[in-house]
């Protein structure tokens, strides 16, 4: 056990220096190749972070620029979704990764970019940045090289034909994807998978080499994958506690938005009535804050701040064609689909007050609202 526990802690050692390594470079390569990028609304104010209608709430207030730096977060979590769409079809040599590496580190620079001028540097969001985005590009490198060197030539043995094993990876791609939209990647059990790798995946020999080597292969990956998990979640617990899991939000409720609020199956709490049909409530945060905000927007609700914060950035799917024509949203990035020609995921910024003409705007225009990135 002491054995065990000895080598946990190096192991913890070295995450930790290569973190720090992994800052280090990343903010010295930032500092040299990001230009300021000039955004077109002001930070909010400081004094109007702390609203007397929100005096005395717990947790009202987070950091306004986290709303950008949510982003590249999040990036990592559509390459997942993106990648276990593309695995359910197609197999796994054929995905971008390293076109999807590519695409994180422009995401984290274009943000870096909006906000180093104008906002003070969030220290925590640029570690933990850094850490994952490293690792996620160590990830994508090593199963890039394989999957395009041994894994395409264990499918030419298949002649490119889907084994169990490629189906039950698919699987658990999607189940990882579908979980990483509501809870932080650290909590999936890649030690449930692998156990689902032997026991519930059936073998056949029909295609026996790519058979013993897609199982060869996801073993070593969810074992990793196990391990690291683990190792984050530690880390994390212990350097941020846990996450907060909603959103406070001052807005304005008509009857109908009361009366979602108020439904038995409604997610929404109503935390301080301020009368004249002013309320601040609570969200869930994550992907459900997205569905739950444009719900809510439908039934005549409008925003005044969420989070104390009065900017937001946006994420939407729009044809590659698209060009931003409003006054009242900026684009800030735009990135093509690699693995869906044709479309574009592009990156917004607008005044939370606005978000009740901005999203039907949007999806009037072809769009489709991906995420609200609630700090």
């Amino acid at each position: 056990m002491r054995k065990f526990i000895r080598k946990a802690l190096r192991l913890a050692a070295w995450t930790a220096a290569f973190g720090v390594l992994a800052v280090i470079v990343v903010a010295a390569l930032f500092k040299i190749l990001c230009y300021p990028t000039v955004l077109f609304f002001n930070p909010t104010p400081e004094t109007h972070r702390n609203p007397p209608q929100a005096a005395g709430i717990p947790n009202y207030a987070r950091p306004e620029v986290d709303t950008f730096y949510t982003y590249p977060e999040w990036y990592i979590v559509w390459s997942y979704q993106s990648k276990a769409d593309f695995q359910a079809a197609g197999l796994p040599s054929g995905y971008s990764y390293f076109g999807d590496i590519a695409q994180f580190w422009r995401a984290y620079g274009a943000v870096y970019a909006a906000t180093r001028a104008v906002y003070p540097s969030p220290t925590g969001d640029h570690i933990m940045l850094a850490v994952i985005g490293s690792s996620f590009t160590v990830e994508y490198a090593l199963k890039g090289l394989y999957e395009e060197t041994l894994g395409r030539l264990s499918e030419w043995t298949s002649h490119h034909q889907l084994v169990e094993e490629d189906r039950y990876a698919a699987k658990v791609a999607q189940d990882y994807a579908t979980f990483v939209h509501i809870r932080p990647f650290y909590e999936f059990s890649f030690a449930h998978a692998l156990r689902g790798l032997w026991v519930d995946t059936p073998f056949r020999a029909t295609h026996l080499i790519r058979t013993l080597e897609r199982r060869a292969w996801l073993t070593l990956d969810y074992a990793v994958e196990s391990i690291y998990c683990e190792i984050i979640e530690l880390g994390t617990h212990a350097t941020y506690g846990f996450e907060d899991t909603t959103t406070k939000a001052w807005v304005d409720l008509t009857p109908q938005a009361r009366s979602t609020i108020a439904s038995t199956d409604s997610h929404v709490k109503l935390i301080r009535d301020l009368g004249n049909n002013q309320a601040v409530i609570e969200i869930p945060r994550y992907q459900e804050f997205t569905a739950t905000a444009q719900s809510l927007i439908q039934n005549g609700m409008r925003f005044h701040q969420i989070a104390a914060n009065e900017l937001i950035v946006i994420s939407a799917i729009a044809p590659s064609q698209w060009t931003n024509n409003a006054q009242t949203r900026q684009l800030l990035l735009a990135q093509p689909l690699l693995t869906n020609p044709g479309k574009t995921r592009v990156v917004l910024l607008c005044r939370v007050s606005d978000l009740q003409t901005t999203l039907p705007q949007l999806k009037a225009e072809g769009l489709e609202i991906e995420h609200l990135y609630d700090y």
